[in-house]
Order: structure tokens, then C-alpha cells, then sequence
């Protein structure tokens, strides 16, 4: 006899509060019941069909369901992003488990938002759930995902929002008629347009909540990480140093690679490569290749992360827990028992005359700039994702480097390999004209044919009083990057990262709340009692 043939049914199934959820369900049709992979969507169902293959899951050994969140296409209800995913996922994952084609044992699989509704819904700990593999994701929506640095995720989270508005079976003609208008809009303007009047905000309801000064409130992400902290689920991650969501995905890796209130360890396994969201496993990118062990195809990630589940659904060991980093500038891959590996903290300061130095400078100086929010410094590369953004991405800053309001440092010409692996740290001493400021630090590899590739970047954005400096923190960001012998490691410091991050106001009215942009004088101070600093995770 041959194998026995797939069947897709359509199934609706209810969540405590009486809302119904539509959801495919792959399954051979031999009536033996099996583990279930579960997928959980806000992108519908058939755009989960084309892209995960459910059919060569089943024949797998899967019984595979796809679902519509609460509020998107044919489930019933009210979307509102991510905090529903918890409950609902709770009872999706406990209606499968009781379904007679399981065998009651259930594992959570997709990437990004697919990502978030696996960990919101490990977060309450359903019984049934015995793994996950979330990809590019987070357990927080908060910061690392909608802000970084106390600044707005601008270039992903509002058109992320206009494409949610355009595609709400729900909405009335109208609705949708002002959905269409702005998502066929000229971009440019969109982006451009002071938060507090955007049109997005009457557009999608939750933009508005994440916009407004009481955002902290709406996500509540203290609970969040006890409840990540106290989640019993095994978890196979990926993550791309180039994706917008790279220190979210780390962080929530720790998360669950931290032992549980009892002292338990849960298997986990992190795979990170040289990769953007939207071309994740690509080993090139627009003006770097990392060469074909970069592929995640030929790593066989996905491969990888299916047995993971297998092994915990079996009740077995998975294979390999730990780290998994690709290294660029080596361009190797490195294995490690845990995330970041053990590093030297290592300063390099700031100095006068754009050097950047191995010892603190004893004298104390000054470079400045003027922000100017009509004329932003351009996003150029990195971790961006959405419509009309640069690619992600190492790409040539040498054209930013140019402009006035980029302070720019760099190091001799190295004479032997530095190896770069963990959360890099800056420290800048900082005053500016304006009541609010954003420092942004992006750490850069200079070419022996002087070409500066952007390695990793971020923001910190505080409150000042306008003349009085102060030493702003930035996490800049997490990497693995080995500068070869014959580079030079270089450092830009600004106010700006646009579209890719929202403007600051400088009034120090709430960013969310402001119609009015202004300019700003801003100071950086080298050397001294308090020099400013980046810190580097040096590794043997």
C-alpha cells in the first residue's frame, strides 16, 4: 500500500470567551493520531500554506495546524496585536492536544510575529506544549521591537500598521478606502509627518496606544519577563545579526536559556547568522558576501530546529543546545555553550581630530554638530525592515561620513585580527541646546580600500537640560565580528537614523505627542575625567 494521502480540513476552534478561530488542519488521513505543529498567523492562512509547506510536514509525521489570530481574516473578533496572543494561544494549544487526530503534544513553529504568538502563548504554560521555535522574534513587543534606545521603530512599526489597517476584513469601506490612500501614498511624506498629527493614528487604534506617553503601561513588560523566566517550554531560536528584531531574539533566548525558580535548565539552541529579516538565510547581502557557509539552507537550519521539536516531542535529548554565531569577517561559523561568550571588555575612546584611541586622551575637547530634523542623517543599511527603507544590511557609509552632523573616530590600522563577540557598549558625554536628544553610535569596519561597512548601530534617547552634559549609555547593538588585520574599526556618533528611527522634537514635549520638530546644537566631549567611550566584547 502507499503512503496514505493528506487531508486539509477546515476547522473552527473556540476560545474561552466564545470567539471562534479559523484554522487549517494537514493531517494524513489514516486516523493516527500525532504530535501537532502548530502555526499561528496575523498574515492569513494561505500566505502561511505558500510559505511553510504543510504538506511535506504531514508526510513529515505532523499534524500541522494553520491559524488566523483573533481578528484576522475569517476568525472572529477584535486584533489587537500581540496582547491577545497569550490566552489564545493558551487555548489553541489545549483545544489541539484534545482533538482525536493529536496525540496530545503540540510544538509552536513560524518567524516574526509567528515568533511572538509561540512565546506569548509559552509565557502562560499550557500543558500541552512541549517546544517552540520562534525565528526573528521576541517575547517583548516593547523595546527592541515597536522602540529601541527610547526611540520609535518608525521605519517598520507604521507601515507595519498602514498594512494591517489596508488588509482588516472587518473595516468599513471608508476605513479602507483611508487604508488604501495612505499605504499607496508617497512614503517619503508619510514618514515625515510630526507623530502626534499622523494620520496612522486614527487609522489603527494600536498605533495610537503605542504612540502615546503611557506606552510603558500598555505593555506591561515587567510581567513579561518573569513570565519568560518562569516559561517550561524548550525553544530552538534563529536570529539574524542584520534583522531588525537580532537584540530582541538574543534577549529572549537568555531569557529562556536562564535556569527556571527551581533551578531546571530547558534545552535551548540559538542559530545567528549574517542575515536580514526579509532575506533570511541569504549569504549576501547588497554590497557583502559572506561566502556559501553563510547560507542557512546549506546550515540546514530549518532541518536542524524540525529535529529539535521531534526530539522534545519524543521525549529525547535534542542534539545540540547552546550558540551556533557566524562570525563575519572571518566568515566562520563558532559553537558556544552559551549567549554572549566570555569577553575581554575592551574601551576604545574618543579623541580629538576623529581618532579613536586605545588609552583615554588626558586633555579634554569638544566636537560638535547641528541637528537639523528636516534634514535627518539618512538610514543607510543595518537592521531595517519596511516599505521604501535602504536594504538591510552592510552597505558603504562613506557617503554619510561626509555630512557635518557625523562625528566620525577611527582607529589606527589594526596589525593583527580583533574579535568582536557580544553586546557592544558606548558611554558619551553629551549636552545639546534642546530640552530631548537622541545620541545615536554606529560601530563601523573600514577597509583597507576605504570602504566603511556598518557592522551594528542604535540610539539612547533622554531628556536634557538645554547646556548641562551628561554621560549617555548606549547598548549599540549585539554582534560577532572579527576586524581583520589591515582594517580599522571605526565610530559614528549623531542624533539621527532616518526613517528607520523616528526624529526627535527637541522640546522635550512627549515624541509621540509632538507637531512641532526643532533644531538643536549638540556636544560631544573626548577626553578627560569622563571621556567617552565605545566598549567593545573582545574574545579570543
Amino acid at each position: 500500500m502507499g503512503e496514505p494521502a493528506v487531508r486539509v480540513d477546515d476547522v473552527r476552534i473556540p476560545m474561552r470567551d466564545g470567539v471562534a478561530l479559523a484554522a487549517d488542519l494537514i493531517t494524513l488521513d489514516d486516523e493516527v493520531p500525532r504530535p501537532t505543529l502548530l502555526i499561528r498567523s496575523p498574515y492569513s492562512r494561505a500566505a502561511s500554506r505558500a510559505a511553510e509547506d504543510p504538506v511535506s510536514l504531514a508526510r513529515l509525521g505532523w499534524a500541522v495546524v494553520i491559524q488566523d489570530v483573533r481578528g484576522r481574516f475569517e476568525s472572529e473578533g477584535y486584533f489587537e496585536p500581540y496582547l491577545q496572543e497569550g490566552v489564545d494561544g493558551f487555548d489553541t494549544v489545549e483545544w489541539c492536544a484534545a482533538q482525536p487526530w493529536c496525540d496530545g503534544r503540540v510544538a509552536g513553529w513560524g518567524s516574526s510575529y509567528l515568533g511572538a504568538t509561540q512565546l506569548r502563548a509559552a509565557a502562560e504554560r499550557p500543558p500541552a506544549l512541549v517546544a517552540i521555535s520562534p525565528w526573528v522574534t521576541s517575547g517583548w513587543q516593547d523595546e527592541g521591537w515597536t522602540y529601541e534606545g527610547g526611540a520609535f521603530q518608525l521605519g517598520f512599526v507604521m507601515p507595519w500598521a498602514v498594512m494591517m489597517a489596508a488588509s482588516n476584513p472587518r473595516a468599513t469601506p471608508a476605513q479602507l478606502t483611508k487604508a488604501f490612500a495612505a499605504a499607496g501614498d508617497d512614503w517619503g511624506r508619510l514618514y515625515r509627518r510630526a507623530l502626534g498629527s499622523h494620520p496612522t493614528r486614527s487609522l489603527f487604534t494600536p498605533f495610537k496606544r503605542w504612540t502615546d506617553q503611557a506606552h510603558r503601561k500598555y505593555w506591561t513588560p515587567e510581567a513579561t519577563t518573569k513570565a519568560l523566566r518562569t516559561a517550561t517550554t524548550p525553544a530552538f531560536f534563529v536570529a539574524g545579526w542584520f534583522d531588525v528584531f537580532c537584540d530582541a531574539t538574543l534577549r529572549t533566548y537568555d531569557a529562556f536559556a536562564a535556569p527556571r525558580p527551581n533551578g531546571d535548565v530547558l534545552p535551548t539552541r540559538i542559530v545567528v547568522g549574517p542575515w536580514t529579516h526579509a532575506r533570511l538565510f541569504e549569504d549576501t547581502a547588497p554590497e557583502m558576501a559572506f561566502g556559501n557557509s553563510a547560507n542557512g539552507g546549506a546550515q540546514d537550519v530549518r532541518g536542524e530546529a524540525l529535529r529539535f521539536l521531534r526530539a522534545c516531542v519524543d521525549g529525547d535529548t535534542p542534539a545540540a543546545t547552546g550558540a551556533k554565531l557566524f562570525v563575519m569577517g572571518a566568515n566562520e561559523w563558532r559553537e558556544f555553550p552559551a549567549w554572549p561568550p566570555a569577553s575581554m571588555p575592551t574601551d576604545l575612546f574618543l579623541a580629538d581630530e576623529g581618532a579613536l584611541t586605545t588609552a583615554p586622551p588626558p586633555a579634554r575637547g569638544t566636537d560638535t554638530f547641528t541637528y537639523d530634523p528636516a534634514n535627518p542623517v539618512p538610514t543607510c543599511g543595518g537592521r531595517t525592515l519596511g516599505q521604501f527603507l535602504p536594504m538591510a544590511g552592510p552597505v558603504d557609509q562613506r557617503a554619510v561620513e561626509t555630512r557635518d552632523d557625523v562625528l566620525v573616530y577611527s582607529t589606527d590600522v589594526l596589525d593583527a585580527d580583533v574579535t568582536v563577540i557580544g553586546v557592544v557598549e558606548a558611554t558619551i558625554r553629551f549636552a545639546t541646546t534642546g530640552r530631548s536628544a537622541d545620541v545615536t553610535v554606529k560601530l563601523v569596519d573600514v577597509h583597507p580600500d576605504g570602504r566603511a561597512m556598518n557592522v551594528i548601530d542604535s540610539v539612547r534617547r533622554l531628556d536634557f537640560t538645554p547646556g548641562r552634559a551628561k554621560d549617555v549609555p548606549v547598548t549599540v547593538g549585539a554582534t560577532a565580528m572579527t576586524f581583520k588585520r589591515g582594517h580599522r574599526i571605526r565610530s559614528e556618533v549623531s542624533s539621527s537614523n532616518f526613517p528607520r528611527l523616528d526624529r526627535n522634537p527637541s522640546t522635550g514635549v512627549h515624541w509621540g505627542d509632538a507637531t512641532k520638530l526643532e533644531s538643536a546644537e549638540q556636544t560631544v566631549f573626548v577626553g578627560g575625567a569622563r571621556p567617552s567611550r565605545l566598549t567593545l566584547p573582545v574574545v579570543s
